[in-house]
């Protein structure tokens, strides 16, 4: 069975990201997927570069978030797949159309024989007009709300300057208890600590998702800091880390957490998006780039 090659974000260390949010230990989910604890560890820290797509699959199911998620997360494409979108335009938008119609692998078959047969332009010219046949459309429920329901634009800073992960955490924790005088910073930072002493939240490609469960909110919240420099985060590695998104989750809604964890993995497996997110400039930029590329990448 052919395997992906993870590139990007680091794939295990995002699963490992998303399985400690939904309560899974590694023993009990290398037991559910048929492998040892050792084998899934490895994918874990990245030891693991071809994972087959039957696997990643059934993780997905196991976690509760959209297989294209972590197949997003993998960045499962091929590269001259890529390019063409880059450079055709039309053919990227065709795509979010049909995905957004619900097309499913039945109808892209269907439509791929049209054009061996006929070539692409006699495709196009024995295409129906809407409505002129029947269409085979399957309801496609959305993985998880677009990051605008959470991102808060008082917590989006750009060109932050910090010396380290504990600088960085209260940097944040004052920006949410200045937003929200009900909450306490200091309850919101042993939070996010507590998450960081099970397992760093960083996932790779200079990305961290730090996050944590807080009762207080009424909806959970979503902060974006870009720093002006890359720091250490974890201190067991040299890896550093300059793209940091924060979540603060509501204890009665964990699936919605995990989704959330999972959309904003997928949105920073897009090298393009890290490149565009550290070229802002004003928060407002900040702020408005994330959403523009969630909208085109997470939906």
């Amino acid at each position: 069975m052919k395997g992906v090659t993870m590139q990007g974000i680091a794939f295990g260390q995002t699963i490992r990201l998303l399985r400690q949010a939904k309560g899974i230990s590694l023993r009990e989910m290398a037991r559910k997927l048929g492998v040892s604890p050792a084998f899934l560890s490895q994918i874990e820290a990245g030891r693991q570069h071809k994972i087959p797509k039957a696997r990643i699959v059934q993780v997905a199911e196991m976690l509760g978030v959209s297989e294209g998620y972590l197949l997003g997360t993998a960045r499962r494409i091929h590269p001259d797949v890529v390019d063409f979108l880059r450079e055709t335009p039309e053919a990227a938008e065709f795509m979010i159309t049909a995905m957004r119609s619900g097309m499913v692998a039945e109808d892209f078959a269907e439509l791929r024989e049209a054009v061996k047969a006929r070539g692409g332009k006699g495709a196009v010219r024995r295409a129906k007009l809407p409505g002129t046949g029947k269409r085979r459309i399957s309801s496609r429920k959305r993985q998880a709300e677009d990051l605008e329901a959470y991102l808060d634009p008082a917590l989006c800073l750009t060109g932050v300057t910090v010396q380290n992960k504990d600088r960085l955490f209260r940097r944040f924790v004052k920006l949410l208890a200045k937003k929200n005088k009900s909450i306490s910073a200091d309850n919101v930072l042993d939070r996010l600590n507590f998450r960081e002493r099970q397992a760093p939240t960083n996932v790779g490609g200079g990305v961290a998702i730090p996050h944590a469960f807080l009762n207080e909110l009424e909806r959970p919240l979503v902060g974006a800091l870009s720093l002006k420099r890359a720091i250490l985060y974890d201190g067991t590695s040299d890896e550093k880390v300059k793209t940091v998104f924060f979540l603060i989750g509501d204890e009665s809604r964990p699936k919605n957490h995990i989704s959330m964890l999972a959309r904003i993995a997928r949105l920073c497996s897009s090298q393009d998006f890290l490149e565009a997110f550290g070229k802002t400039r004003t928060n407002r930029e900040l702020y408005k780039t994330i959403l523009q590329w969630d909208k085109r990448i997470g939906s």
